[in-house]
């Protein structure tokens, strides 16, 4: 059971799958790198992952991911990898999850479809769900699984339900998208009673009411996600320089409201992972090993 006292897992979203006005966002492969490594270094236990080549377009590459999480490993051999399954705008779903086949500890696992911004629409189909988690079973990744709106809580219960996501399951709730629920503390605290028994759970609000809900999910038991794919300022007109920065934000909340910052592997114990010693890799249960 997650108390206040409980350790906090810091996640660091490095990049999304979108452009960002930030002039220090990361742009290609060994910013990602650089920006991870920094990250882990300031205390995040995970970091969450959206792959770049050297030219800076996104890709779904198991090549690239592994390349990546090679490359932060060898300075920071004890952070939890977590990659992204949503990808970028106008990639097919078999694509998405070719970044299964690099083996990472976590994957995203987007449980429904939204609006996200005036524009774009994100689908997840049932069917893809379903696939999603079975093919990151396969794969002995444990799915993370992305809420950006009540419906999509409900779609997560029903994937533990159903026997498609182990228990205890991980659920990590982005507030404050268009298109999903509004970044405020009692639609948080409605979407914490929804969780299933015994789950895992982290929060994370876009934008302005990045660090005041940060400090509510501390508050509950939740653990914390931050980085550039959530925010781009540490104050009004401020942009923040880097992850490391967003990160050692988030570590002097954790403390000041006394949740002391897990460390990778205590993240490991607390989430289920299996355990793993430092450098090493790892093992998939694909068929791409």
């Amino acid at each position: 059971m997650i108390t206040t006292d409980t350790p906090a897992v810091i996640s660091c979203a490095l990049i999304g799958g979108f452009a960002s006005g930030n002039p220090h966002h990361p742009r290609n492969f060994a910013d990602i790198v650089r920006e991870g490594v920094a990250a882990a270094q300031a205390g995040a236990a995970i970091l969450h992952i959206h792959a770049r080549t050297d030219a800076g377009e996104p890709t779904q590459d198991a090549a690239v991911y592994r390349a990546i999480g090679d490359a932060i490993r060898d300075q920071a051999p004890d952070v939890v990898l977590n990659y992204t399954t949503a990808g970028s705008p106008g990639m097919s779903d078999d694509e998405r999850l070719e970044s299964l086949s690099a083996s990472p500890e976590l994957a995203s696992l987007d449980a429904g479809t939204m609006n996200f911004g005036p524009e774009i629409v994100f689908t997840n189909t049932q069917a893809f769900i379903d696939r999603m988690a079975t093919e990151m079973r396969a794969a002995a990744v444990k799915p993370e699984i992305e809420c950006f709106d009540v419906g999509m809580v409900m779609t997560g219960r029903r994937l533990v339900e159903r026997g498609l996501v182990d228990s205890p399951a991980l659920f990590q709730f982005v507030l404050g998208v268009p298109g999903g629920v509004p970044a405020r503390v009692d639609t948080l605290c409605h979407l914490v009673a929804l969780l299933p028994e015994n789950a895992n759970w982290g929060a994370v609000a876009i934008g302005a009411a990045h660090f005041p809900v940060m400090a509510a999910v501390l508050a509950l038991g939740g653990h914390v996600r931050t980085g550039l794919e959530d925010v781009s300022y540490v104050a009004r007109g401020e942009h923040a320089g880097s992850n490391a920065v967003l990160v050692e934000r988030a570590a002097a909340l954790c403390r000041a409201v006394g949740r002391p910052v897990a460390s990778a592997a205590q993240a490991r114990s607390m989430l289920g992972l299996a355990d793993r010693a430092a450098g090493d890799t790892p093992v998939s249960a694909s068929a791409d090993g």
